[in-house]
């Protein structure tokens, strides 16, 4: 059902997103009937949620890796209230997700102090019979949609994750910030300025498994964007004929395609070693961070190499190359954001 939607529904207007700087009209509803989010939110769980979810924000990130973002920061939202929620948590904020109406959260984990200079992370300290939060958070998906943040924050006994709603005095949502690419997700930043939130805003654990989670999820969708690269490419070398035979038959353009599908192999099945170690294990730490890293820096390689073997037709906007490069480059950044 994921791979159909992403061919037929998320990949056509992916171009029209991307030059609009927003999605088309009735693209985030129509992702949001896929039903992954409302599934979690419900309680409804296959066997190894975790896996089943890797390879449906692969497949989306195949057509449309904005969009697959777009599920996925909300997905991360309701899994970690799902699973590290408690009860009186899960019923204030879940059943609002389990509906057909399309409602957007996300993760809030990247201090911005960078971006302003400060350096400074966010922090929660005790005020009253609740918490006090100062800091901000950078490149939130959908920022200006979001109905809740699950806000990461230092406290004096380590790190705490919070959940805190758009409503909230002291919150302020910037403007979006134009990005290299995902632009249709209008990433911006989030400000916590004296945010006050109740004891029961706190979620139980420390934060890391959803930094785990999130990095699974954007291992997939960059192992999504390779393989769309590889796929565009490959019958493209097949038909184009130079000094009579095609440039695939060149050893030099053999061994790019070779090195590519070895690359976006080796992505999806990273990333799934760590999903299924998450679905078994409170943490994938070592795994979640390999399978991110690697697919980082390999994801990033196959886009540059698909734009390559197309030659100067590669850089030109009416193939979908240069998109796909610079949505894995701004992937490749992302940290802690999403989830799966």
């Amino acid at each position: 059902m994921a791979a159909n939607f992403a061919r037929q529904a998320a990949a056509p207007g992916a171009r029209q997103a991307d030059e609009a700087g927003e999605f088309p009209s009735g693209a985030l509803e129509a992702v949001w009937k896929l039903g992954l989010v409302q599934t979690v939110a419900s309680g409804d769980l296959p066997e190894q949620p975790t896996v089943l979810n890797a390879l449906v924000l692969e497949e989306l990130g195949h057509g449309d890796a904005a969009l697959a973002m777009a599920l996925a920061a909300s997905l991360g939202f309701v899994k970690a209230i799902a699973e590290n929620g408690s009860w009186a948590q899960k019923r204030a904020h879940l059943p609002a997700f389990a509906a057909d109406e399309p409602r957007w959260a996300a993760i809030a984990h990247t201090d911005a102090g960078w971006l302003r200079g400060a350096g400074k992370a966010t922090r929660a300290e005790k005020a009253g019979g609740g918490w006090r939060i100062d800091g901000a958070k950078a490149l939130i998906p959908l920022a200006g949609r979001c109905e809740r943040f699950l806000v990461t924050a230092a406290t004096s006994d380590g790190q705490s994750a919070f959940v805190v709603a758009a409503s909230a005095p002291g919150l302020r949502v910037a403007p979006a910030m134009g990005t290299l690419g995902m632009r249709a997700l209008q990433m911006a930043d989030v400000a916590f300025e004296g945010v006050i939130v109740d004891e029961d805003a706190r979620l139980a654990i420390a934060p890391r498994r959803i930094v785990d989670s999130s990095r699974v999820a954007l291992s997939a969708i960059l192992a999504g964007v390779a393989r769309a690269v590889y796929e565009y490419s490959l019958p493209y070398t097949k038909q184009r004929i130079v000094h009579g035979e095609a440039i695939a038959r060149k050893q030099a353009v053999a061994f790019k395609l070779a090195d590519m599908h070895i690359a976006v192999q080796a992505m999806r099945w990273m990333g799934l070693r760590a999903a299924a170690e998450l679905d078994a294990c409170p943490t994938s730490t070592r795994n979640a961070r390999l399978a991110q890293r690697y697919a980082a820096e390999h994801g990033l390689k196959v886009a540059d190499e698909g734009v390559q073997v197309f030659g100067g037709y590669g850089f030109v906007r009416d193939l979908p190359l240069e998109m796909w490069y610079r949505n894995a480059r701004s992937l490749s950044v992302l940290d802690g954001c999403v989830g799966v």
